[in-house]
């Protein structure tokens, strides 16, 4: 693995939008963004579907919270109850439909006005399984023994369709053994009253 230093840039902003409170990692993997996190913030709440990870985070990060979850169910979080949401590369294993599920729960689990950092599957990402052949739905495919949703720049803004978005640019990362293509989005949750103004 190769450095990936995608956080660096946001977090004076992360610090600052979060308050002191807990960040909400989605998808922790090895915790190395959550050690980059824990840089800046004295909580992080480091979530991943596999204990297998959660492992391997806590050896690197051992300051985090962990918490075993599966992001394409309900999250366990009151509404508004989180400042700041970063989820890298972690939102794209599911269909369209638990997708634009899991876009509402991100909005139903932050403040008016918090903060979502993610990186999302490009369909330029071919060295990962972009336009396989085994596809299940548009962008949508079978990976070996995994699903893998890949966006292009109209995907990213349905996904954060009615949210304010600051920042998303396409990028090609080195965070693995190949070059890896990602969109990177920074959006802000907008209060339902600016969404739906009132006759």
């Amino acid at each position: 693995m190769q450095n990936d230093p995608w956080l660096d840039k946001w977090l004076a902003l992360i610090r600052e939008r979060s308050a002191n409170g807990p960040v909400l990692e989605l998808g922790c993997g090895n915790g190395r963004d959550t050690v980059d996190l824990l840089a800046a913030v004295p909580c992080v709440i480091a979530t991943d579907i596999f204990m297998e990870n959660l492992a391997e985070c806590t050896q690197s990060a051992s300051r985090a919270k962990l918490l075993q979850m599966d992001i394409g169910k309900p999250l366990p979080f009151a509404d508004h109850s989180l400042l700041v949401i970063v989820a890298s590369l972690s939102l794209h294993y599911f269909s369209w439909e638990v997708t634009l599920q899991i876009s509402s729960e991100l909005k139903r689990c932050l403040t008016n006005g918090g903060l979502l950092l993610a990186r999302f599957n490009s369909t330029n990402d071919h060295h990962f399984g972009a336009a396989s052949d085994l596809e299940i739905e548009p962008n949508f495919y079978q990976v070996g023994t995994r699903t893998k949703r890949f966006f292009d720049e109209t995907g990213v803004r349905l996904f954060l369709q009615g949210w304010d978005i600051q920042f998303l640019e396409e990028n090609v990362i080195h965070r693995y053994q190949k070059p890896k293509s990602v969109w990177e989005a920074m959006a802000v949750n907008l209060p339902l009253d600016i969404l739906f103004p009132p006759s």
